[in-house]
């Protein structure tokens, strides 16, 4: 196979939910000299989604060293950061994304949460207020990669309990139910 017969391979078979062999597949192609950018943003997201956050964080940092405003992958790399508990980092990484790319709302939520678990409130609850705004798909796919690991953000849950939760003070009803469906 040539290089772009791999990483096409690669790509077919993470889309149909094979990422270990997406991952075998997109290795072969950065030993054959693919694009690296694309080579590791691609593995670095099956890494993610096969809960091999350390290799993940590995990609994205090698796609960062070769483009350092890569949206994609400080996006990804924030998700990483966030599961692995390194809340400041992802704070950094969705900052970074949000710069470039003012349209992923998901960014806002993961941020929120990142400053929630940080205990910074006011920030988190801006965050999530900005969230609210934008659709349900892209965050359905980003709750997606937390599978059981949602319970680990407890201050962002804190933040929406009781009648005097903080964010009950900014957000309206329909605001904060969609918020405690994303993250519960």
């Amino acid at each position: 196979m040539n290089v772009d017969t791999l990483f096409r391979a690669g790509q077919e078979r993470f889309i149909a939910g094979h990422q270990d062999k997406s991952i075998e597949l997109f290795t072969k192609a950065a030993a054959e000299g693919c694009n690296p950018v694309s080579i590791y943003l691609s593995r670095g997201a099956a890494y993610l989604t096969t809960a091999h956050y350390q290799e993940a964080e590995g990609d994205f940092n090698l796609v960062l060293g070769i483009d350092t405003d890569n949206e994609r992958a400080h996006y990804y790399r924030g998700i990483t950061r966030l599961l692995l508990g390194n809340h400041e980092g992802a704070v950094k990484d969705f900052t970074a994304s949000i710069a470039v790319n003012h349209e992923r709302g998901v960014s806002y939520l993961a941020r929120g949460i990142a400053l929630a678990e940080l205990g910074k409130e006011d920030d988190a609850v801006r965050d999530f207020k900005t969230a609210t705004v934008f659709s349900n798909v892209e965050v359905e796919g980003f709750m997606n990669l937390f599978g059981n690991n949602r319970s680990q953000f407890n201050r962002s849950m804190s933040l929406l309990e009781g009648d005097r939760g903080p964010l009950k003070a900014v957000l309206n009803e329909a605001e904060v139910n969609k918020l405690k469906i994303w993250l519960e």
